[in-house]
């Protein structure tokens, strides 16, 4: 399809065993990016119990909405533009799992571009998405303080305690707040208590 609407064929890039998809469109400077994936959370085998299908206008099936929507509307609408010179369309095939092998590629191309789009399928009742949460991974090191539990548990520090005070922290300050029950407040003030009384790592 994509090659049927632009006119050419995607160059192939292969990393790590990942498939990703490139027109570069034109012979000029590229001034735009495309952004887009082709992968899914969609086990394998999805298919047999929720097959492709098109009915009364309707596409269903895995990986339709998130992203092969957001595929067809770049592929239609860079073809309706006539001249797409300066126009790069990237599709990944990893950006599901957090793009570990495409991540490169997409700082790479997006370099130097006056503007990028990433074409996500419209939300509940059609509204448009103007932006998105990104991913950050964290290594978080725990270290607890021993002490007596008959004399000195005063003085005693337990990990566990801080690891849960701290996922609850990371949650609440990223806006998970449905990981926030009545019984994680009361553990959230005291992982506060906590992170400001004592670093991570002591």
């Amino acid at each position: 399809m994509g090659e049927r609407q632009l006119g050419a064929a995607p160059e192939r890039i292969v990393i790590e065993g990942r498939t990703h998809l490139r027109w570069r469109l034109g012979d000029v400077p590229g001034r735009v990016l495309v952004l887009g994936h082709h992968d899914t959370v969609w086990p394998i085998g999805s298919l047999r119990s929720h097959p492709f299908s098109v009915r009364d206008g309707v596409l269903r099936g895995p990986g339709s909405f998130d992203m092969k929507a957001g595929l067809v509307m770049a592929l239609h609408a860079l073809a309706a533009l006539g001249d797409a010179t300066g126009v790069s369309l990237l599709v990944t095939g990893d950006e599901e799992v957090g793009s570990p092998s495409s991540r490169r590629l997409i700082e790479e191309e997006s370099r130097g571009r006056a503007a990028a789009f990433i074409l996500e399928a419209a939300g509940e009742g059609g509204a448009l998405k103007l932006a998105r949460k990104g991913v950050s991974h964290y290594a978080v090191k725990v270290t607890g303080r021993a002490a007596h539990a008959g004399l000195e548990h005063g003085s005693t520090l337990k990990a566990s305690l801080q690891f849960h005070g701290a996922r609850l922290f990371f949650a609440y300050s990223f806006g998970y707040t449905n990981d926030i029950r009545p019984i994680n407040t009361v553990c959230l003030v005291f992982a506060v208590i906590i992170l400001r009384k004592y670093s991570l790592g002591d």
